[in-house]
């Protein structure tokens, strides 16, 4: 009778724990390199990319991380317990763009809390100085792509 009680105890927290770990928020990371794009992702870059170094400020020992604006309407974030950005969403408007953020390399792991509790933490990369970050609320799922340049969002 115990060993069946045992049994079944933890058959319930194995289940209970599958359920757990698939209801998790999922992140998707990828990596990009100016010198492995294609050809024709390299013409698109360079389209912007002088023009990008100019008007994003940016010293050797920051890196920029890249807010998809609509990635986070409605919601505030919480960068390192140091920063906030709120990222409203407005009646009417199309494109919102990016938002980007300085900081300085020494913060080590960046910690990213949304108005929702929704959390995530990035760890830097070396080699890597431009990071984008965005939510997607259906798929509960955060990407985070790294890149060696700036990498702006073209809207047609």
């Amino acid at each position: 009778m115990q060993t069946t009680i045992t049994v079944r105890i933890s058959s319930l927290f194995f289940l209970l724990s599958f359920l757990f770990v698939s209801c998790q928020t999922k992140i998707i990371t990828n990596f990009n390199k100016y010198e492995n794009l294609s050809l024709a992702d390299k013409k698109e870059v360079n389209q912007y990319l002088e023009e990008a170094k100019k008007s994003i400020s940016k010293k050797e020992d920051e890196i920029i991380l890249m807010f998809q604006y609509n990635c986070f309407f409605d919601k505030v974030l919480d960068v390192n317990g140091k920063f906030t950005e709120s990222f409203p969403q407005k009646e009417n408007t199309i494109h919102y763009g990016q938002k980007f953020i300085n900081f300085s390399k020494s913060i080590g792991n960046i910690s990213i809390t949304q108005s929702d509790g929704k959390r995530i933490v990035i760890p830097q990369k070396e080699g890597y100085d431009y990071i984008s970050i965005c939510y997607y609320n259906k798929g509960d799922k955060f990407f985070i792509h790294y890149y060696d340049f700036p990498k702006l969002l073209i809207v047609e």
